[in-house]
């Protein structure tokens, strides 16, 4: 089974994924997140996106190393795509705590 096409859309979704933090932690608005309602108790909102950016960008770490598995072996990859993510929603969550 040819897995270099899941490679292609694990790179595109990890790049995706590091524009989007890239661009929260450069313009700090809170406005670009997606649940507005969260924010509202927030008391530094700028501190707070910065946060939310960095655990995007660890988070974009999984389908990386998904995708560069993906080119090796289709199995490999879904396993290193569930244990990574739920590393790296581990690490995210314990770099910004």
């Amino acid at each position: 089974m040819d897995t270099q096409p899941l490679a292609i859309i694990m790179f595109v979704f990890s790049g995706a994924i590091l524009l989007y933090a890239g661009l929260l932690a450069l313009t700090r608005d809170v406005t670009m997140l997606p649940k507005q309602s969260a924010v509202k108790n927030v008391g530094d909102k700028k501190a707070y996106a910065l946060r939310v950016a960095k655990v995007l960008a660890i988070v974009a770490v999984s389908p990386a190393l998904t995708g560069v598995t993906a080119l090796l072996s289709g199995i490999a990859a879904a396993i290193v795509f569930v244990v990574s993510l739920v590393g790296c929603i581990w690490l995210g969550v314990k770099v910004t705590a």
